[in-house]
């Protein structure tokens, strides 16, 4: 008997621990056509295996913590979005492979942050009715703030700088742990599109950018 008590004791402290396991929260993401003109230059994205594997623990109010895998999800991003200015994009581990790239582009970890808004809901729902009636919705809100650095192949600045996305904010009517995961991937996901896509297109307006461009394009003539 005092086996079984044991057995059933740690099966509910599994289930208890598991149960406030950070949830693995991939974002997708994706960045759309940018719209802008590509050049005829090449691009080395610069990112460590310490930013690639890097995952963000983001603890989300009105819904739980998360597991971000902010380092895959910022290389898939960047590539995407580099892709449309150059001609090839390479990612590599560090400046001394980069050998030949017109464009070096550094980066970051981007800094996450959101938060849950649900006060009305659990006011709703404690008195009791009401609940049903209105049908409360939580609202979830984030932002993201990228730094990147973006050489030329001598060193030349291009561009330094830090984006900050504005408030990305989802309503979900349902209160289900799927609902919530949603809410807070979507805000997440694109708050980060909006840094990428900020850096993205303030190199490619830049005086030193198009300037450098002009002259990197010149030199592929003479040859």
């Amino acid at each position: 008997m005092t086996g079984t008590i044991w057995i059933v004791a740690f099966g509910v402290l599994g289930f208890a621990l598991s149960s406030c396991a950070p949830t693995q929260l991939p974002l997708h993401t994706t960045v759309d056509t940018l719209k802008i003109r590509k050049t005829q230059l090449t691009a080395a994205l610069i990112m460590p295996d310490a930013i690639k594997n890097t995952t963000s623990r983001q603890e989300v109010s009105c819904a739980g913590t998360y597991d971000v895998p902010i380092g895959a999800e910022l290389e898939t991003g960047m590539t995407q979005a580099l892709s449309q200015v150059f001609e090839s994009v390479e990612v590599v581990d560090d400046k001394s492979q980069a050998t030949g790239h017109d464009v070096l582009v550094e980066i970051a970890i981007p800094q996450l942050q959101a938060e849950g808004h649900c006060a009305l809901r659990r006011t709703l729902y404690a008195t009791g009715p009401l609940y049903f009636l209105f049908r409360p919705s939580d609202t979830y809100e984030g932002h993201a703030e990228l730094r990147g650095t973006a050489t030329g192949r001598e060193g030349q600045p291009l561009l330094t700088a830090t984006f900050k996305s504005k408030v990305h904010s989802k309503d979900t009517l349902t209160t289900d742990s799927l609902s919530r995961d949603f809410a807070v991937e979507t805000v997440f996901r694109e708050s980060l599109i909006d840094t990428i896509q900020q850096l993205t297109r303030d190199l490619v307006k830049s005086s030193q950018f198009r300037e450098y461009a002009d002259r990197r394009k010149g030199k592929s003539g003479e040859r």
